[in-house]
């Protein structure tokens, strides 16, 4: 096995989701066919491994295996056909020492989601009948997983939150900080309706933010909204916030001393417009693209290229359906 030297724990829901792509959105009492059915594992934290794992697959080299990845959520049985389903999309990713199993529970959380032909819109039904993560049952899995390392280093480990709930992630970040104060600790802000995931916030290491959390306190771009977060933000930390098409603006706080980087949509050479395929999953791509490209390997990647790097990863991402390949195109352009 190899010595990684970095380990990324994600932890958050999964989904298997179940898209229609349908002529155009139904009306009540509709009788409508659908143009394409598409059956895929979701979840933020487990696309953003997916898009890591093919981007640690194609760093080539010695660095092929730098980060060790892992799932840290509920899924049903471990013998159940759904998390088969799950273990099977995610190659390279551990799951079984690092998630937590419901064992009477056949079914994972699932989504249904209709999306428009014409204007690419999408209206999303969930249904999760698996019992939330407790944080004691987060940090007894944490512990065991650290135990779990022997040989392999576990000295800075990266925990990522996708911030579906505030009290839990709030109490499983004091315990990472007391129990792992060299860690690493990221967390997504995209639904601004899960109040309290502000204050979360101002806890981690590297903070995501979304278009729909800034414009809903009322900012009209990126650079505005992270300017008014940096007060309350940790000391080294840094702030990320999408913008869609628009681009994407970065800060990193270093005492009184702030270092900005901001980047337009990315657009293919020679592309008179956005050649928009299929955005499910756009902000986890750039998660992970910043999650790669933040990490030890990439010391000598300032702001700026980290952020270009993301943001790319991203707009390819939207411009094809699912993530496949998206590793390959972007190691062949960056692979040094």
């Amino acid at each position: 096995m190899s010595d990684y030297d970095n380990h990324i724990v994600c932890i958050g829901a999964v989904y298997i989701d179940t898209i229609l792509t349908v002529p155009h959105f139904p009306i009540e009492d509709e009788k409508l066919r659908a143009k394409k059915l598409i059956k895929r594992r979701g979840g933020n934290p487990a696309n953003t491994l997916e898009v890591l794992q093919q981007l640690n697959s194609h760093a080539g080299g010695q660095n092929a295996e730098f980060n060790k990845l892992h799932l840290c959520s509920v899924l049903p049985a471990k013998e159940s056909a759904a998390k088969h389903f799950i273990q099977q999309s995610l190659p390279g990713v551990d799951i079984d020492g690092s998630a937590v199993f419901r064992e009477g529970e056949k079914e994972a959380a699932s989504s249904y989601i209709i999306q428009n032909e014409q204007t690419l819109s999408r209206t999303i039904v969930s249904i999760n009948q698996l019992s939330e993560m407790t944080a004691e049952e987060f940090g007894e899995k944490v512990l065991q997983m650290a135990r779990n390392q022997a040989g392999l280093k576990w000295e800075e480990p990266w925990f990522h939150f996708e911030g579906r709930i505030p009290e839990f992630t709030a109490q499983c970040m004091r315990f990472l900080r007391k129990e792992f104060p060299e860690c690493r600790i990221s967390v997504e802000c995209e639904n601004p309706e899960r109040t309290g995931m502000g204050e979360v916030a101002r806890m981690a290491d590297v903070v995501f933010y979304s278009k729909l959390w800034a414009t809903k306190w009322g900012f009209e771009d990126a650079r505005s909204f992270l300017q008014a977060q940096l007060k309350d933000a940790r000391d080294g930390a840094v702030l990320c916030c999408t913008w869609g098409a628009e681009g994407a603006a970065a800060v990193e706080k270093f005492g009184v001393n702030i270092r900005w980087a901001e980047v337009k949509g990315w657009q293919q050479k020679r592309e008179k417009q956005r050649q928009v395929v299929d955005t499910i999953g756009a902000g986890d791509t750039f998660i992970a693209g910043m999650l790669y490209a933040l990490n030890d390997m990439h010391d000598g990647w300032d702001l700026q290229l980290q952020i270009s790097f993301a943001n790319e990863l991203a707009g390819r991402k939207v411009r094809q359906e699912g993530f496949g390949d998206l590793g390959r195109q972007m190691m062949t352009r960056f692979k040094s």
